[in-house]
Protein backbone atom coordinates (compact mmCIF):
# COMPACT_ATOMS: atom_id res chain seq x y z
CA UNK A 1 0.00 0.00 0.00
CA UNK A 2 1.49 3.31 -1.08
CA UNK A 3 1.98 5.93 1.63
CA UNK A 4 0.79 9.16 -0.08
CA UNK A 5 1.82 11.47 2.76
CA UNK A 6 5.33 10.07 2.75
CA UNK A 7 5.48 10.25 -1.07
CA UNK A 8 4.54 13.95 -1.05
CA UNK A 9 7.54 14.65 1.18
CA UNK A 10 9.97 13.19 -1.35
CA UNK A 11 12.32 15.88 -2.80
CA UNK A 12 11.67 14.76 -6.38
CA UNK A 13 7.92 15.21 -5.97
CA UNK A 14 8.34 18.57 -4.21
CA UNK A 15 10.57 19.85 -7.03
CA UNK A 16 7.99 18.88 -9.67
CA UNK A 17 5.17 20.55 -7.71
CA UNK A 18 7.24 23.75 -7.38
CA UNK A 19 7.93 23.80 -11.13
CA UNK A 20 4.24 23.20 -11.86
CA UNK A 21 3.40 26.33 -9.83
CA UNK A 22 6.13 28.31 -11.61
CA UNK A 23 4.81 27.12 -14.99
CA UNK A 24 1.28 28.28 -14.11
CA UNK A 25 2.68 31.69 -13.08
CA UNK A 26 4.67 31.95 -16.33
CA UNK A 27 1.65 31.03 -18.44
CA UNK A 28 -0.37 33.56 -16.43
CA UNK A 29 -3.94 32.87 -17.57
CA UNK A 30 -6.09 35.99 -17.22
CA UNK A 31 -9.66 36.97 -18.19
CA UNK A 32 -10.32 39.29 -21.15
CA UNK A 33 -13.51 40.92 -22.40
CA UNK A 34 -14.33 40.21 -26.05
CA UNK A 35 -15.85 42.70 -28.47
CA UNK A 36 -19.17 40.87 -28.12
CA UNK A 37 -19.13 41.54 -24.38
CA UNK A 38 -18.37 37.93 -23.44
CA UNK A 39 -15.59 36.83 -21.12
CA UNK A 40 -12.76 34.55 -22.22
CA UNK A 41 -9.25 33.72 -21.06
CA UNK A 42 -5.89 34.60 -22.56
CA UNK A 43 -2.34 33.78 -21.45
CA UNK A 44 1.30 34.79 -21.78
CA UNK A 45 1.93 31.99 -24.25
CA UNK A 46 3.33 33.53 -27.42
CA UNK A 47 1.19 32.08 -30.21
CA UNK A 48 2.44 31.89 -33.77
CA UNK A 49 0.55 32.89 -36.86
CA UNK A 50 -0.86 29.37 -37.23
CA UNK A 51 -2.54 29.70 -33.83
CA UNK A 52 -3.47 33.36 -33.53
CA UNK A 53 -4.01 34.25 -37.16
CA UNK A 54 -2.15 37.05 -38.91
CA UNK A 55 -0.33 37.94 -42.10
CA UNK A 56 2.70 36.48 -43.87
CA UNK A 57 4.81 38.21 -46.52
CA UNK A 58 7.64 37.09 -48.78
CA UNK A 59 9.97 40.03 -49.53
CA UNK A 60 12.49 40.36 -52.33
CA UNK A 61 15.44 42.76 -52.00
CA UNK A 62 16.49 44.82 -55.01
CA UNK A 63 20.14 44.56 -53.94
CA UNK A 64 20.31 41.38 -51.87
CA UNK A 65 23.89 41.54 -50.60
CA UNK A 66 24.71 39.88 -47.28
CA UNK A 67 25.04 43.29 -45.63
CA UNK A 68 21.74 44.58 -47.05
CA UNK A 69 20.00 41.36 -46.04
CA UNK A 70 21.24 41.69 -42.46
CA UNK A 71 20.43 45.41 -42.22
CA UNK A 72 16.96 44.94 -43.73
CA UNK A 73 16.09 42.27 -41.16
CA UNK A 74 17.30 44.57 -38.35
CA UNK A 75 15.24 47.52 -39.62
CA UNK A 76 12.11 45.39 -40.07
CA UNK A 77 12.52 43.92 -36.58
CA UNK A 78 12.82 47.40 -35.05
CA UNK A 79 9.87 48.66 -37.07
CA UNK A 80 7.57 45.83 -36.02
CA UNK A 81 8.76 45.86 -32.39
CA UNK A 82 8.09 49.60 -32.11
CA UNK A 83 4.69 49.04 -33.72
CA UNK A 84 3.84 46.86 -30.73
CA UNK A 85 3.67 43.40 -32.33
CA UNK A 86 5.26 40.75 -30.12
CA UNK A 87 4.44 37.61 -32.09
CA UNK A 88 6.58 37.90 -35.20
CA UNK A 89 9.09 35.87 -37.15
CA UNK A 90 11.59 37.34 -39.62
CA UNK A 91 14.03 35.05 -41.34
CA UNK A 92 15.98 34.83 -44.59
CA UNK A 93 14.97 32.09 -47.04
CA UNK A 94 16.73 30.95 -50.19
CA UNK A 95 14.58 30.22 -53.24
CA UNK A 96 16.20 29.05 -56.48
CA UNK A 97 19.52 30.58 -55.53
CA UNK A 98 18.09 33.98 -54.51
CA UNK A 99 17.68 35.29 -50.98
CA UNK A 100 14.32 36.54 -49.73
CA UNK A 101 12.95 37.55 -46.35
CA UNK A 102 9.90 35.81 -44.93
CA UNK A 103 8.04 37.87 -42.37
CA UNK A 104 5.13 36.76 -40.21
CA UNK A 105 3.05 38.98 -37.93
CA UNK A 106 0.51 37.28 -35.68
CA UNK A 107 -2.69 39.20 -35.03
CA UNK A 108 -2.22 41.54 -38.03
CA UNK A 109 -4.12 41.77 -41.30
CA UNK A 110 -2.64 41.85 -44.79
CA UNK A 111 -3.16 45.59 -45.33
CA UNK A 112 -1.65 46.46 -41.95
CA UNK A 113 1.48 44.43 -42.66
CA UNK A 114 1.82 45.85 -46.17
CA UNK A 115 1.56 49.46 -44.97
CA UNK A 116 4.18 48.84 -42.32
CA UNK A 117 6.88 47.16 -44.38
CA UNK A 118 6.46 48.43 -47.93
CA UNK A 119 7.66 51.91 -46.98
CA UNK A 120 11.29 52.55 -47.74
CA UNK A 121 11.25 54.77 -44.65
CA UNK A 122 13.03 57.80 -46.15
CA UNK A 123 11.86 60.72 -44.02
CA UNK A 124 12.54 64.34 -44.90
CA UNK A 125 11.29 67.71 -43.65
CA UNK A 126 11.66 70.69 -45.99
CA UNK A 127 10.90 74.41 -46.01
CA UNK A 128 10.24 76.17 -49.33
CA UNK A 129 11.42 79.66 -50.25
CA UNK A 130 9.35 81.52 -52.85
CA UNK A 131 11.48 84.19 -54.54
CA UNK A 132 10.02 86.71 -56.99
CA UNK A 133 12.12 87.49 -60.08
CA UNK A 134 12.09 91.01 -61.51
CA UNK A 135 13.83 91.88 -64.79
CA UNK A 136 15.53 88.46 -64.80
CA UNK A 137 17.20 88.81 -61.42
CA UNK A 138 16.33 88.40 -57.77
CA UNK A 139 18.02 88.64 -54.43
CA UNK A 140 17.24 86.69 -51.29
CA UNK A 141 18.72 86.36 -47.83
CA UNK A 142 19.65 82.90 -46.64
CA UNK A 143 20.95 82.45 -43.11
CA UNK A 144 21.26 86.22 -43.00
CA UNK A 145 23.52 86.34 -46.05
CA UNK A 146 22.46 87.88 -49.41
CA UNK A 147 22.52 85.78 -52.59
CA UNK A 148 21.79 86.88 -56.17
CA UNK A 149 19.71 84.77 -58.54
CA UNK A 150 19.93 85.18 -62.31
CA UNK A 151 17.07 83.73 -64.37
CA UNK A 152 18.35 82.28 -67.65
CA UNK A 153 16.30 82.12 -70.83
CA UNK A 154 16.43 78.30 -70.88
CA UNK A 155 14.49 78.12 -67.62
CA UNK A 156 17.61 77.44 -65.60
CA UNK A 157 18.82 79.75 -62.84
CA UNK A 158 22.24 80.78 -61.61
CA UNK A 159 22.97 81.03 -57.88
CA UNK A 160 26.38 81.99 -56.53
CA UNK A 161 27.94 81.24 -59.92
CA UNK A 162 26.34 77.77 -60.19
CA UNK A 163 23.79 77.04 -62.96
CA UNK A 164 20.85 74.92 -61.86
CA UNK A 165 18.26 73.13 -63.97
CA UNK A 166 14.93 72.11 -62.43
CA UNK A 167 15.51 69.38 -59.77
CA UNK A 168 19.21 70.24 -59.44
CA UNK A 169 20.57 70.93 -55.96
CA UNK A 170 23.13 73.28 -54.48
CA UNK A 171 24.59 73.60 -51.00
CA UNK A 172 24.51 76.98 -49.31
CA UNK A 173 25.65 77.56 -45.74
CA UNK A 174 25.93 73.79 -45.29
CA UNK A 175 22.26 73.28 -46.23
CA UNK A 176 21.06 71.49 -49.37
CA UNK A 177 18.72 73.51 -51.60
CA UNK A 178 16.74 72.13 -54.54
CA UNK A 179 15.51 74.17 -57.51
CA UNK A 180 11.91 72.93 -57.61
CA UNK A 181 10.14 75.12 -60.17
CA UNK A 182 9.64 78.52 -61.74
CA UNK A 183 6.01 79.59 -61.97
CA UNK A 184 4.35 81.53 -64.77
CA UNK A 185 4.39 84.69 -62.66
CA UNK A 186 8.19 84.48 -62.28
CA UNK A 187 8.34 83.00 -58.78
CA UNK A 188 11.28 80.68 -58.18
CA UNK A 189 10.72 77.92 -55.63
CA UNK A 190 13.78 76.76 -53.72
CA UNK A 191 13.37 73.84 -51.29
CA UNK A 192 15.63 73.66 -48.22
CA UNK A 193 16.15 70.19 -46.72
CA UNK A 194 16.06 70.70 -42.97
CA UNK A 195 15.58 67.25 -41.41
CA UNK A 196 16.48 63.73 -42.62
CA UNK A 197 15.60 60.39 -41.12
CA UNK A 198 18.97 60.00 -39.41
CA UNK A 199 18.36 63.31 -37.60
CA UNK A 200 15.48 61.80 -35.61
CA UNK A 201 16.99 60.84 -32.26
CA UNK A 202 13.86 60.06 -30.25
CA UNK A 203 10.18 59.48 -31.00
CA UNK A 204 7.81 60.22 -28.13
CA UNK A 205 4.81 57.96 -27.51
CA UNK A 206 3.70 59.07 -24.03
CA UNK A 207 0.42 60.90 -23.45
CA UNK A 208 2.20 64.19 -22.77
CA UNK A 209 3.86 64.26 -26.21
CA UNK A 210 1.46 62.22 -28.35
CA UNK A 211 -2.29 62.69 -28.75
CA UNK A 212 -5.24 62.11 -31.05
CA UNK A 213 -8.09 64.59 -31.40
CA UNK A 214 -11.06 65.29 -33.65
CA UNK A 215 -14.66 64.28 -34.22
CA UNK A 216 -16.76 62.60 -36.88
CA UNK A 217 -14.70 61.99 -40.01
CA UNK A 218 -12.11 64.64 -39.16
CA UNK A 219 -9.39 63.25 -36.89
CA UNK A 220 -5.71 64.01 -36.66
CA UNK A 221 -2.72 62.93 -34.61
CA UNK A 222 0.35 64.72 -33.38
CA UNK A 223 3.47 63.60 -31.56
CA UNK A 224 6.88 65.04 -30.77
CA UNK A 225 10.32 64.00 -31.96
CA UNK A 226 13.78 65.03 -30.78
CA UNK A 227 16.25 66.15 -33.45
CA UNK A 228 20.00 66.10 -33.73
CA UNK A 229 21.82 69.37 -33.00
CA UNK A 230 22.74 69.65 -36.71
CA UNK A 231 19.07 69.48 -37.77
CA UNK A 232 18.07 71.99 -35.09
CA UNK A 233 20.73 74.40 -36.37
CA UNK A 234 19.55 73.93 -39.98
CA UNK A 235 16.00 74.75 -38.87
CA UNK A 236 17.22 77.95 -37.23
CA UNK A 237 19.26 78.96 -40.30
CA UNK A 238 16.45 78.35 -42.82
CA UNK A 239 13.74 80.15 -40.79
CA UNK A 240 15.86 83.15 -39.80
CA UNK A 241 15.06 85.11 -43.00
CA UNK A 242 11.40 84.15 -43.52
CA UNK A 243 8.77 86.86 -43.41
CA UNK A 244 5.78 86.75 -41.07
CA UNK A 245 2.08 86.32 -41.76
CA UNK A 246 -0.88 86.92 -39.45
CA UNK A 247 -3.82 84.54 -39.40
CA UNK A 248 -6.70 84.34 -36.93
CA UNK A 249 -4.86 86.60 -34.53
CA UNK A 250 -1.72 84.50 -34.55
CA UNK A 251 1.64 85.13 -36.19
CA UNK A 252 3.20 82.48 -38.44
CA UNK A 253 6.21 82.33 -40.74
CA UNK A 254 5.49 82.70 -44.46
CA UNK A 255 6.55 79.12 -45.29
CA UNK A 256 5.36 75.81 -43.87
CA UNK A 257 7.51 72.88 -42.86
CA UNK A 258 6.53 69.99 -45.17
CA UNK A 259 6.92 66.38 -44.04
CA UNK A 260 7.71 63.72 -46.65
CA UNK A 261 7.84 59.95 -46.30
CA UNK A 262 9.27 58.14 -49.31
CA UNK A 263 8.79 61.38 -51.31
CA UNK A 264 5.06 61.45 -50.48
CA UNK A 265 3.80 64.54 -48.64
CA UNK A 266 2.54 63.42 -45.21
CA UNK A 267 1.61 66.82 -43.83
CA UNK A 268 2.36 70.53 -44.10
CA UNK A 269 2.63 72.39 -40.80
CA UNK A 270 2.52 76.10 -40.00
CA UNK A 271 5.55 77.45 -38.14
CA UNK A 272 4.92 79.84 -35.30
CA UNK A 273 6.85 83.11 -35.66
CA UNK A 274 8.11 82.57 -32.10
CA UNK A 275 10.37 79.83 -33.50
CA UNK A 276 12.02 82.03 -36.12
CA UNK A 277 15.79 81.62 -36.10
CA UNK A 278 15.72 79.50 -32.96
CA UNK A 279 17.52 76.21 -32.47
CA UNK A 280 14.57 73.89 -31.92
CA UNK A 281 15.63 70.40 -30.73
CA UNK A 282 12.02 69.16 -30.49
CA UNK A 283 9.29 69.51 -33.11
CA UNK A 284 5.79 68.12 -33.55
CA UNK A 285 4.70 65.74 -36.32
CA UNK A 286 1.02 65.54 -37.24
CA UNK A 287 -1.21 63.80 -39.73
CA UNK A 288 -4.84 62.99 -40.55
CA UNK A 289 -7.15 60.04 -40.04
CA UNK A 290 -10.65 59.12 -41.21
CA UNK A 291 -11.52 57.87 -37.73
CA UNK A 292 -9.96 57.70 -34.30
CA UNK A 293 -8.69 54.16 -34.97
CA UNK A 294 -7.37 55.20 -38.39
CA UNK A 295 -5.55 58.20 -36.88
CA UNK A 296 -4.04 56.00 -34.18
CA UNK A 297 -2.93 53.41 -36.74
CA UNK A 298 -1.39 56.10 -38.98
CA UNK A 299 0.43 57.63 -36.03
CA UNK A 300 1.71 54.28 -34.83
CA UNK A 301 2.98 53.34 -38.30
CA UNK A 302 4.75 56.69 -38.77
CA UNK A 303 6.30 56.48 -35.31
CA UNK A 304 7.52 52.95 -36.03
CA UNK A 305 9.09 53.97 -39.34
CA UNK A 306 10.82 56.98 -37.78
CA UNK A 307 12.19 54.83 -34.96
CA UNK A 308 13.48 52.06 -37.21
CA UNK A 309 14.97 54.28 -39.92
CA UNK A 310 15.14 53.71 -43.66
CA UNK A 311 15.70 50.36 -45.31
CA UNK A 312 19.16 49.97 -46.89
CA UNK A 313 17.69 48.95 -50.26
CA UNK A 314 14.36 48.87 -52.04
CA UNK A 315 12.11 45.91 -51.34
CA UNK A 316 9.24 44.25 -53.17
CA UNK A 317 6.48 42.17 -51.61
CA UNK A 318 6.26 39.20 -53.99
CA UNK A 319 3.72 37.20 -51.99
CA UNK A 320 1.24 38.04 -49.27
CA UNK A 321 -1.31 35.85 -47.53
CA UNK A 322 -3.46 36.02 -44.44
CA UNK A 323 -4.63 33.51 -41.87
CA UNK A 324 -7.82 34.77 -40.25
CA UNK A 325 -8.09 34.80 -36.42
CA UNK A 326 -11.02 32.38 -36.71
CA UNK A 327 -8.91 29.89 -38.64
CA UNK A 328 -6.09 30.43 -36.15
CA UNK A 329 -8.43 29.59 -33.25
CA UNK A 330 -9.44 26.40 -35.08
CA UNK A 331 -5.76 25.47 -35.44
CA UNK A 332 -5.27 26.04 -31.70
CA UNK A 333 -8.29 23.91 -30.79
CA UNK A 334 -7.11 21.17 -33.13
CA UNK A 335 -3.62 21.30 -31.60
CA UNK A 336 -4.96 20.98 -28.04
CA UNK A 337 -7.25 18.13 -29.12
CA UNK A 338 -4.27 16.42 -30.77
CA UNK A 339 -2.27 16.60 -27.52
CA UNK A 340 -5.15 15.33 -25.41
CA UNK A 341 -5.95 12.59 -27.91
CA UNK A 342 -2.34 11.43 -27.98
CA UNK A 343 -2.31 11.20 -24.17
CA UNK A 344 -5.68 9.37 -24.19
CA UNK A 345 -4.58 6.93 -26.88
CA UNK A 346 -1.39 6.12 -25.02
CA UNK A 347 -3.35 5.69 -21.78
CA UNK A 348 -5.68 3.13 -23.38
CA UNK A 349 -2.74 1.10 -24.69
CA UNK A 350 -1.01 1.25 -21.31
CA UNK A 351 -4.16 0.13 -19.50
CA UNK A 352 -4.48 -2.95 -21.69
CA UNK A 353 -0.77 -3.62 -21.10
CA UNK A 354 -0.79 -3.40 -17.29
CA UNK A 355 -4.51 -3.51 -16.35
CA UNK A 356 -3.60 -1.55 -13.22
CA UNK A 357 -5.06 1.96 -12.73
CA UNK A 358 -2.38 2.67 -10.12
CA UNK A 359 0.18 2.61 -12.95
CA UNK A 360 -1.95 4.16 -15.70
CA UNK A 361 -2.95 7.23 -13.67
CA UNK A 362 0.65 8.27 -12.77
CA UNK A 363 1.67 7.89 -16.43
CA UNK A 364 -1.20 10.15 -17.55
CA UNK A 365 -0.42 12.72 -14.84
CA UNK A 366 3.27 12.66 -15.74
CA UNK A 367 2.51 13.28 -19.42
CA UNK A 368 0.14 16.15 -18.57
CA UNK A 369 2.77 17.62 -16.23
CA UNK A 370 5.40 17.53 -18.98
CA UNK A 371 3.04 19.38 -21.35
CA UNK A 372 2.35 22.02 -18.68
CA UNK A 373 6.06 22.49 -17.96
CA UNK A 374 6.88 22.82 -21.67
CA UNK A 375 4.22 25.51 -22.11
CA UNK A 376 5.42 27.26 -18.95
CA UNK A 377 9.03 27.29 -20.12
CA UNK A 378 7.98 28.54 -23.57
CA UNK A 379 5.96 31.36 -21.96
CA UNK A 380 8.89 32.27 -19.70
CA UNK A 381 11.41 32.64 -22.56
CA UNK A 382 8.75 33.98 -24.98
CA UNK A 383 9.21 31.11 -27.43
CA UNK A 384 6.51 31.07 -30.11
CA UNK A 385 4.14 28.11 -30.02
CA UNK A 386 3.02 27.14 -33.51
CA UNK A 387 1.95 23.91 -35.20
CA UNK A 388 5.56 22.72 -35.48
CA UNK A 389 6.07 23.32 -31.75
CA UNK A 390 2.89 21.35 -31.01
CA UNK A 391 4.29 18.47 -33.08
CA UNK A 392 7.47 18.66 -30.98
CA UNK A 393 5.40 18.49 -27.77
CA UNK A 394 3.58 15.40 -29.04
CA UNK A 395 6.95 13.82 -29.92
CA UNK A 396 8.20 14.61 -26.41
CA UNK A 397 5.08 12.98 -24.93
CA UNK A 398 5.78 9.84 -26.93
CA UNK A 399 9.38 9.79 -25.76
CA UNK A 400 8.25 10.30 -22.16
CA UNK A 401 5.76 7.44 -22.27
CA UNK A 402 8.45 5.13 -23.68
CA UNK A 403 10.69 6.00 -20.73
CA UNK A 404 7.89 5.47 -18.21
CA UNK A 405 7.17 2.05 -19.69
CA UNK A 406 10.86 1.16 -19.33
CA UNK A 407 10.79 2.28 -15.68
CA UNK A 408 7.59 0.30 -15.02
CA UNK A 409 8.85 -2.87 -16.72
CA UNK A 410 12.25 -2.75 -15.04
CA UNK A 411 10.60 -2.41 -11.63
CA UNK A 412 8.38 -5.45 -12.31
CA UNK A 413 11.09 -8.08 -12.81
CA UNK A 414 10.55 -11.49 -11.27
CA UNK A 415 11.72 -12.03 -7.72
CA UNK A 416 14.36 -14.45 -8.95
CA UNK A 417 16.15 -11.42 -10.31
CA UNK A 418 18.63 -10.73 -7.54
CA UNK A 419 18.90 -7.00 -8.34
CA UNK A 420 17.27 -4.67 -5.84
CA UNK A 421 14.49 -2.30 -6.92
CA UNK A 422 16.79 0.73 -6.81
CA UNK A 423 19.38 -1.01 -8.96
CA UNK A 424 16.66 -1.95 -11.44
CA UNK A 425 15.57 1.69 -11.65
CA UNK A 426 19.19 2.78 -12.10
CA UNK A 427 19.45 0.37 -15.02
CA UNK A 428 16.22 1.80 -16.44
CA UNK A 429 17.59 5.32 -16.18
CA UNK A 430 20.76 4.31 -17.98
CA UNK A 431 18.57 3.30 -20.92
CA UNK A 432 16.52 6.52 -20.58
CA UNK A 433 19.56 8.80 -20.54
CA UNK A 434 21.02 7.01 -23.56
CA UNK A 435 17.73 7.41 -25.42
CA UNK A 436 17.48 11.10 -24.44
CA UNK A 437 21.04 11.76 -25.56
CA UNK A 438 20.31 10.14 -28.92
CA UNK A 439 17.13 12.21 -29.39
CA UNK A 440 18.90 15.46 -28.50
CA UNK A 441 21.83 14.60 -30.79
CA UNK A 442 19.40 14.12 -33.68
CA UNK A 443 17.54 17.39 -32.95
CA UNK A 444 20.56 19.69 -32.45
CA UNK A 445 21.45 19.86 -36.18
CA UNK A 446 17.82 20.73 -36.96
CA UNK A 447 17.93 23.43 -34.28
CA UNK A 448 21.16 25.00 -35.52
CA UNK A 449 20.84 24.79 -39.31
CA UNK A 450 17.09 24.39 -39.72
CA UNK A 451 14.66 27.22 -40.38
CA UNK A 452 11.15 28.15 -39.34
CA UNK A 453 8.99 25.22 -38.33
CA UNK A 454 11.90 22.76 -38.28
CA UNK A 455 13.61 24.77 -35.53
CA UNK A 456 10.35 25.02 -33.58
CA UNK A 457 9.87 21.26 -33.73
CA UNK A 458 13.47 20.55 -32.70
CA UNK A 459 13.45 23.08 -29.85
CA UNK A 460 10.22 21.87 -28.20
CA UNK A 461 11.28 18.23 -28.59
CA UNK A 462 14.61 18.94 -26.87
CA UNK A 463 12.93 20.93 -24.08
CA UNK A 464 10.38 18.16 -23.56
CA UNK A 465 13.10 15.51 -23.33
CA UNK A 466 15.24 17.59 -20.94
CA UNK A 467 12.27 18.38 -18.66
CA UNK A 468 11.34 14.71 -18.62
CA UNK A 469 14.84 13.42 -17.85
CA UNK A 470 15.57 16.02 -15.15
CA UNK A 471 12.21 16.32 -13.40
CA UNK A 472 9.12 14.31 -14.35
CA UNK A 473 10.63 10.87 -15.01
CA UNK A 474 12.65 10.78 -11.78
CA UNK A 475 9.45 11.77 -9.97
CA UNK A 476 7.57 9.00 -11.78
CA UNK A 477 10.29 6.52 -10.80
CA UNK A 478 9.82 7.49 -7.16
CA UNK A 479 6.05 6.88 -7.49
CA UNK A 480 6.72 3.44 -9.00
CA UNK A 481 9.21 2.72 -6.24
CA UNK A 482 6.47 3.36 -3.63
CA UNK A 483 4.01 1.22 -5.61
CA UNK A 484 6.36 -1.77 -5.79
CA UNK A 485 7.14 -1.79 -2.06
Amino acid sequence: MMNFKQLLKEPRIIIVVVFILLAVLAIGPYPVMNDEGTMSFDSNIKQGIDMKGGARALIHLKDATDDNLRKTIIVLEKRIDSYGVKEKQIRPVEIEGEWYIQLEMAGADEEELKELIQRQGKFEATIDRNITVENGTAMFNFNQKPYDIVSLSSGAIEIDGVVLEVSDTIELEGIRLKYVNRTDDDVIILRAFVIAGEDVKQVFRDAQHARISGAGDNWHFEFSITLSSEAAQRFAAVTSDLSKDFSNGRSYLSSNIDLYLDDDLVDSLRISSDLQGKIQPEIQISGPGDSRDDAWRNMNQLQSILESGALPTEIEIVQMNTISPTLGEEFMKSAVIAILFSILAVSVVIYFRYKDPRIVIPIILTSCTEVLLIFGFAAFIQWTIDLAAIAGIIAAIGSGVDDQIIITDESDKKKKDELSLKRKLKRAFFIIFASAATTIAVMVPLLTVGAGGVRGFAFTTIIGVVIGVLFTRPAFAKVIEYLRR
